[in-house]
This record gives C-alpha cells, structure tokens and sequence, in this order.
C-alpha cells in the first residue's frame, strides 16, 4: 500500500522528534502493509513554518538511507490553507507547496475560519494552474460536518478528498466515524491515509482501514482507495477509479 499522508520527518512537526522515533514509525507502517510513504510534514500551520524544501528533502534522504529504502519515502508536504495560496503556488516547484511525490496533487488542510468562497475561488486557480487539491481529513472538519454541500461544490471543481485510517475505524470518536460514512454515501472519498504521527496516540492503521472498507463498502471500493488512486496520485496522472454515480473527470483532469 502507498500511504499518502504521513508525519515521518524528524523535529518538523508534532510527528516523531527524534531519527529513532521515525525509523520505527516508518517500521511500523512497513508490517503493517505500506510499502511508500509520502512525508507530508505541517506547512504554514503556527510555528511549523517549514518552507526550505531542500532541508526537507535532506531529510527524506537520510531517512531512506537508514531504513535501507523498506519503506520508500516519498517528499510531499500537508499545506495549511491561507489567503497567501496562490501566491505561494506562484513559485512553482522551487517553491515551499511540494505536491505529493513532486505530482500535480497537494495535500490541503483547510482551517474552519476561511471563508468558503475563498477556498473555491483558490482551488478554481490551482486547477487551471494544474494542481489537484487533495483536501486533508474533511471528516473532522466542522464547517463540512455541519454543511456537507461546501464539500460537495469543492469536489465538483476538481479538488479530491482523503480521509483518516483512524476516523473511519472511530479512533476519533463516534462522530467522527459517522461523518467518514455519510462521506462515502455522498461519494466524495478519493483515498484513506493513516495521518499517522507516533505510535501511540496516531500509530499506522491502513491495514485495519482496509478490511473495514472491503467488509462495509466492497472490493470495487477497497481496490479504488487503497491501490489504484494512490498509484495514480504518485504517478500525477488522472484517478482510475471515482466513488459510484460521482464525476469521473474534474477540471484539473481533463
């Protein structure tokens, strides 16, 4: 499996703090099933600022080297939305928004107090730049939560979402787990990620995700998420496989 969604890198973030904590973190994921993890550290969320992308990719170097390449990581990062996106976006592959495996996809957090029509007026420019927005967690969004229809016209212009290994399992709580569902029915999930930090409070669970989403949503599903998209992802090419009844090209695949 590809986990595309991971805090790996050392001392970046509220991930692990020391090279020990990391190896064994990407160990974790390893016996777990994952076989690539791309590193998505916080970028522009409060004091994890993160913006030299060539010590972050030093970084994933030594990492690699000192996992022997078992898992691979991937360079990616987790972008906190903000009203200075499209200027950040501006400086293109120099520039701080490395998309997931360098591709066209950026991982995206959006924080609840930016305005909708802000958020839709961006990702309508990041698609005719190119970029997919892979919207991070929308199930612990609470703006989504109490309105799944915003979620529903930022999909319908190209973004793309993935949820939590550990919200769908209900590590998050009940509510959580409920909206990962009402997600599902409302065909707006591209891929599962473990979002994992640690191994004790956000530990590696994509194995678990995966047999809960091939008993509940079928095969078809469990195959979509978990292999075809992420090798899709990785490969910045178009997603082969789209939920049920939802729109098979958005405005940045075509």
């Amino acid at each position: 499996m590809i986990d595309i969604h991971f805090h790996c890198l050392p001392g970046l973030d509220d991930g692990p703090a020391t090279w020990d904590e990391a190896v064994a973190l990407c160990r974790a994921a390893a016996s777990d099933g994952a076989t690539r993890l791309i590193a998505t550290p916080h970028v522009f969320r409060g004091e994890w600022i993160n913006d030299d992308v060539g010590a972050r990719d030093d970084l994933i170097l030594r990492l690699n080297t000192l996992l022997g390449g078992r898992p691979a990581i991937l360079p990616g990062c987790e972008y906190l939305f903000s009203r200075e996106a499209l200027t950040l976006l501006d400086h293109g592959k120099e520039g701080p928004l490395v998309g997931l495996n360098r591709s066209r996809y950026l991982l995206v957090e959006l924080p609840p107090e930016i305005p909708q029509s802000a958020v839709e007026a961006a990702f309508h420019e990041f698609t005719i730049a190119g970029v997919t927005p892979v919207i991070a967690h929308p199930e612990r969004h609470v703006g989504f939560r109490r309105e799944p229809e915003r979620l529903d016209r930022l999909v319908a212009r190209g973004a793309r979402c993935q949820v939590t290994a550990g919200g769908l399992l209900g590590d998050f709580g009940e509510r959580t787990a409920e909206a990962v569902l009402d997600l599902f029915r409302r065909r707006l999930i591209h891929f599962v990620a473990s979002d994992a930090h640690n191994l004790d409070r956000r530990p590696p669970r994509l194995a678990a995700a995966r047999e809960r989403v091939r008993a509940s949503w079928g095969a078809e599903a469990e195959a979509g998420l978990f292999e075809a998209n992420p090798e899709a992802l990785i490969a910045s090419e178009p997603l082969p496989w789209v939920p049920s009844g939802a729109r098979t090209v958005g405005a940045a695949e075509r």
